[in-house]
């Protein structure tokens, strides 16, 4: 009881990625308005999420001068309450110009997350907004991260287990559920991408007799 290979000794809570997230740039906010020139004249923008494609319904973007003389957009779009109803947000996102040397002003959005009564503000070219939230913010705010970073650190918690037990067990036990023959028993052949035997081979070496 409480052995290797009882329990979840290979699970961990994950965090939410980038992908999985609606993504709003404000390269795709200049095509749709322009805001060198904020007025009453809006926009129309669909966030997607880039790990399936599905675009929000459209957000609309209006530019104005704030209270300070600085560029605020307006978002204002639908998403669904805990009922299915459509509930109607409408978010002011203040924006932050440079000046290449290229000339021109290039804009970013200023992060409106506020934590504490204070904004982030952080200066980015991307907003998101996770299936569980109502509205945008930066990725360093909501603590996301890439899948490709997922994928990079998928073994990091096997190698510790490894490493730590002396015994051998967690070794043996890891070996079992990435061979082969287990594979096929529960996938009928089909192979895991990337092939975990290998990967496994890659990172501790092949088992002796085999």
């Amino acid at each position: 009881m409480g052995g290797t290979g009882s329990g979840r000794w290979t699970y961990h809570d994950k965090k939410t990625t980038v992908e999985e997230c609606w993504a709003i740039s404000i390269s795709e906010v200049a095509r749709a308005v322009d805001l060198s020139t904020p007025g009453p004249a809006s926009g129309f923008v669909r966030p997607t999420k880039p790990a399936t494609g599905k675009r929000m319904p459209p957000v609309r973007t209006k530019p104005r001068v704030g209270s300070d003389g600085k560029l605020v957009l307006t978002l204002s779009y639908a998403v669904k309450d805990r009922w299915g109803f459509d509930r109607r947000i409408e978010e002011a996102v203040r924006l932050q110009s440079t000046r290449p040397h290229f000339g021109g002003s290039r804009h970013f959005f200023s992060c409106p997350r506020a934590t504490d009564g204070r904004e982030c503000g952080r200066r980015v070219g991307e907003l998101y907004r996770p299936p569980d939230r109502r509205r945008f913010a930066c990725r360093h705010c909501l603590d996301l991260t890439y899948q490709s970073s997922q994928r990079s650190h998928r073994y990091d918690r096997l190698c510790r287990l490894v490493a730590g037990e002396g015994s051998g067990e967690a070794f043996r036990a890891a070996r079992e559920a990435f061979s082969p023959q287990k594979k096929a028993a529960t996938g009928r052949g089909a192979r895991a991408t990337p092939n975990l035997s290998e990967a496994f081979d890659e990172v501790f070496g092949k088992a002796e007799g085999r």
